[in-house]
């Protein structure tokens, strides 16, 4: 629903998380694998990793045609890792429509190499997918912005190190699409609940691409969108939301992601909107711009004093439920002046 784009150089972050995985990869250290009883020594987890990547392709197949195909291919992608970790979305759409349809060598390929790859996004999501997420200072979860998930550190009264940080999400599964399981755009901050209930799931919006540009409406029971008339006239119970759009991608989204489900769980929120609406119809709001004219103060400084701030398509993610709250007051004719 957020465009993660809006205000900042995701590019830049992009190049910098880059750096973060090939420092991991080709930092000196002495990571092992334990074969049988004894300890391999690697010089770094590149050299550890291509170790891993060959041994699966040898162990996959005696077919030694098939065995040169895989072997080339992960030298491709070696060869290519600079552009797989900054492989932009429509780069990895792309791609992947080919492998769901004909690529069926490279998809054997990826699920060879499954386990291998997250074992790896696993270790790096440790170690630095707080950094990552640093970079990125999302405030609010952007598949459905009902939740804040700020990023914090700091240590608990016994002096033990506490984190908060929010989950990342692979856009494009990364147990299906191990390849892009470090890569930038396909790694979304998100809530605890968005990220559970989209698991494994394909869903069309990536929040680096865009935002949605469908809107929430409030209905009657059968679905038919509401007057605003009829929308003072409604109670609690009777308030039903319903999404108002025509892209197939945004309707996958909120499809999976459940989101007129959980947006219908704050009638109470909403409720209380139509309710102030009333309490400050076009009298009393120009009553009050009238006043704080008075005092220095701008009118759209007063619809953020009545509605709250953050309610413009950049500020959304500021907020939770920022974007419902806009969409809302539009349904009520109530603008930002």
């Amino acid at each position: 629903m957020i465009d993660i784009k809006r205000g900042r150089y995701v590019e830049r972050i992009a190049e910098e998380w880059l750096d973060v995985v090939k420092d991991f990869f080709n930092t000196p250290g002495k990571p092992y694998l334990m074969i049988g009883k004894k300890r391999r020594y690697f010089t770094n987890y590149g050299e550890k990793l291509k170790y891993q990547c060959m041994q699966a392709v040898l162990g996959c197949t005696r077919d030694q045609r098939l065995r040169r195909k895989y072997i080339a291919q992960l030298e491709y992608w070696w060869l290519n890792i600079d552009n797989i970790i900054l492989s932009t979305p429509a780069a990895m759409e792309a791609q992947i429509r080919i492998w769901d349809k004909k690529n069926i060598g490279q998809t054997r390929l990826l699920e060879v190499l499954s386990d291998i790859l997250e074992d790896y996004y696993d270790t790096v999501s440790k170690k630095h997918g707080l950094k990552l997420e640093e970079m990125l200072n999302i405030k609010t979860c952007p598949y459905c912005n009902r939740q804040f998930i700020y990023t914090f550190q700091g240590k608990t009264p016994d002096n033990k190190e506490r984190v908060e940080r929010p989950e990342l999400d692979h856009f494009y599964p990364k147990k299906t699409y191990p390849l892009y399981c470090l890569s930038f755009y396909n790694l979304i901050p998100a809530c605890h609940s968005c990220n559970h209930v989209k698991s494994d799931s394909k869903i069309g919006v990536n929040p680096y691409q865009r935002a949605f540009r469908g809107k929430f409406v409030l209905t009657d029971k059968n679905g038919k969108i509401l007057t605003k008339a009829q929308i003072y006239r409604l109670t609690k119970k009777e308030i039903r939301l319903k999404f108002d759009g025509r892209d197939c991608d945004e309707e996958k989204n909120v499809s999976v992601l459940g989101l007129e489900n959980v947006y219908n769980k704050h009638t109470d929120y909403i409720k209380e909107l139509i309710d102030k609406s009333m309490e400050y119809d076009k009298h009393a709001r120009q009553a009050l711009v009238t006043t704080f004219q008075g005092a220095g103060y701008h009118p759209r400084q007063v619809y953020d004093f009545v509605w709250g701030r953050h309610l413009m398509d950049a500020q959304y993610e500021n907020r939770p439920l920022s974007k419902l709250t806009k969409e809302i007051l539009d349904l009520l004719d109530i603008r930002r002046g």
